[in-house]
């Protein structure tokens, strides 16, 4: 099954929390920990005439130099897990934008059987005897259809008489296996997400640099081009590629079943005092139903002796088919990568 869905790029502004040292690991909302400076903001954030890299509060921050000609940047940079849903991770008071990384295979549920849909049977079928020991010229009275009423003797009145189920009923419908399974595990297109954080026109470097914010375990100042290419000098501790989003190419293969043992078994008929399959009425010569449930030889005489005898297909045949043997599910394709950025790390 093939899903044509596409993803770009987020672009998330995260919430202003304060503070200059970075603490926690690598959830988002991110806190920081020293008086009210946001260090490479370009704002005096705790109003003390000192901005970014030149207030002492930002002593654990970075001075790091300006993206050279062709490159975007610098951008504080961090690769995480990735939930499908989120956009970037900022430290508070920056924005950024996401690439992505480590496109998601294609991994399949499995294949499973569930039971028959529709199969069905005839009543079994059935003969009676002008006997009481199911002996002698049978009368074939199969019916083939649940509720059908027959008179195999006519009106005539018989000494004797006896009736038993000879085989099951035939198969009316042999129904269809209805496989489950053969889905994406993985709906989203990718597992991991970068964050790239833009650094704004700061205060306290040197010119031709800029002040970065204090970096946590794995994030790292990078920057990045579209265009590939050697990273420049300085720039090359760490090399990501990433993409824009990608289309889904990724299926998984049909499941099937196949069905087996088709066919049927037991049934039951009713026998009456009456030629239309009603319950007699009183008197002397009335008599109960008498229900036929296999093939055992049941003598019907007292029903038949006033020559009023009739049966109904009581129950049909029950349907005996099983679908096994699952197949199918196996994964193809892959996510088909679009706007591939370099990002070049010191």
């Amino acid at each position: 099954m093939a899903y044509n869905r596409r993803i770009g790029t987020f672009v998330g502004l995260f919430a202003l929390l304060g503070g200059c040292q970075i603490v926690g690991s690598i959830e988002p909302d991110l806190v920081l920990a020293s008086g009210d400076e946001i260090c490479g903001d370009g704002v005096d954030d705790d109003g003390d005439g000192l901005a970014d890299c030149e207030d002492p509060d930002c002593g654990t921050s970075l001075c790091v130099p300006n993206a050279p000609p062709g490159w975007e940047g610098p951008f504080w940079v961090r690769r995480s897990a990735w939930d499908g849903t989120s956009g970037p991770s900022c430290p508070a008071g920056f924005s950024g934008s996401a690439h992505y990384m480590s496109p998601a295979p294609a991994t399949c549920t499995p294949c499973a059987c569930g039971d028959v849909q529709d199969g069905a049977c005839a009543p079994p079928k059935f003969r009676c005897w002008a006997s009481k020991n199911c002996s002698g010229d049978a009368v074939n009275t199969t019916l083939q259809n649940v509720g059908q009423c027959d008179a195999p003797f006519g009106p005539f009145p018989l000494a004797s008489a006896s009736c038993r189920i000879i085989g099951p009923g035939a198969v009316q419908s042999e129904g269809a296996c209805v496989a489950s399974g053969g889905e994406l595990t993985e709906p989203q297109l990718f597992q991991q997400i970068v964050s790239a954080c833009e650094l704004a026109a700061t205060t306290g470097c040197a010119e031709g640099s800029t002040c970065a914010p204090p970096l946590e375990p794995g994030a790292r100042i990078c920057v990045r081009s579209s265009g590939g290419g050697v990273c420049p000098s300085g720039w090359d501790g760490e090399t990501l590629t990433a993409y824009a989003g990608g289309q889904d190419a990724r299926t998984c293969s049909a499941c099937t079943c196949t069905l087996e043992g088709a066919g049927c078994e037991g049934g039951a008929y009713r026998a009456f005092d009456t030629n239309s399959c009603t319950a007699s009425g009183s008197g002397a010569d009335a008599a109960p139903p008498i229900n036929i449930t296999d093939e055992t030889c049941v003598d019907v005489s007292t029903l038949a002796d006033s020559g009023t005898f009739s049966i109904l297909a009581f129950e049909a045949s029950a349907y005996t088919g099983s679908c096994t043997s699952p197949q199918g599910g196996a994964p193809s394709g892959a996510v088909l990568l679009e706007g591939a950025i370099k990002y070049c790390c010191r």
